[in-house]
């Protein structure tokens, strides 16, 4: 009977051993099959990250084969501020810079800086005005930005082509100013800039 009992004993402890290992197998498998999966899952992260760095025409920008972004589109066409040295009690612009697209000038009148806008209009001309709306102003809103070949008051929201720079008109047109264009260059007196110094005390548009 004892050698009976002995024998059950080691067979139940053999068929633990058994249950044991099993156990050990499956949990080997299912850990395996995890980390299979996961190692899966990472590369097909990897691989769709690295398709993305190039977007479309459509997209906010383009890359060229070299990787530099191309910035000459013109959603990305970036705004030109310009400050001329004072000579003889004048600024000047030199006419020959000047094109369709503006170019913003700026002068400081004793701590207030006056702002101007330089264009070429649609009959060739070469042109100059104070940038800020006639009708707005003194709102700090009321300058004008280059939006799809137009000038936008950023108060108003009126559009103006390039050729309502320069001219005497009335509304919520840039406002006008006198100048020169004598050998290829703009000029205006700072003196008489500085007249118009109250008009841009709590103006607020970009100058850079």
């Amino acid at each position: 009977m004892a050698r009976l009992i002995s024998l059950t004993e080691k067979e139940n402890e053999i068929m633990r051993n058994k249950t044991m290992t099993r156990k050990t197998d499956t949990s080997r498998k299912i850990l395996t099959v995890i980390m299979t999966l996961l190692v899966a899952s990472m590369l097909t992260a990897c691989g769709s990250s690295n398709t993305s760095g190039n977007t479309s025409a459509s997209g906010n920008s383009t890359s060229s084969e070299s990787g530099k972004i191309d910035y000459t589109t013109e959603e990305n066409k970036a705004d030109v501020y310009v400050t001329p040295a004072v000579e003889n009690g004048e600024i000047a612009i030199d006419a020959d810079t000047l094109t369709s697209d503006p170019i913003y000038v700026n002068y400081d009148s004793n701590g207030t800086n006056i702002q101007l806008i330089a264009v070429k209009a649609s009959d060739g001309t070469t042109r100059l005005s104070l940038n800020t709306c006639q009708v707005c102003n003194p709102s700090p809103r009321a300058y004008f930005k280059e939006q799809d070949g137009k000038l936008v008051c950023q108060n108003c929201g009126n559009t103006f082509t390039m050729d309502s720079v320069g001219e005497t008109s009335g509304g919520c047109n840039p406002t006008y100013i006198d100048y020169k264009n004598i050998d290829g260059k703009l000029t205006v007196s700072t003196a008489y800039l500085d007249t118009y110094a109250d008009r841009f005390t709590s103006w607020g548009g970009p100058v850079k």
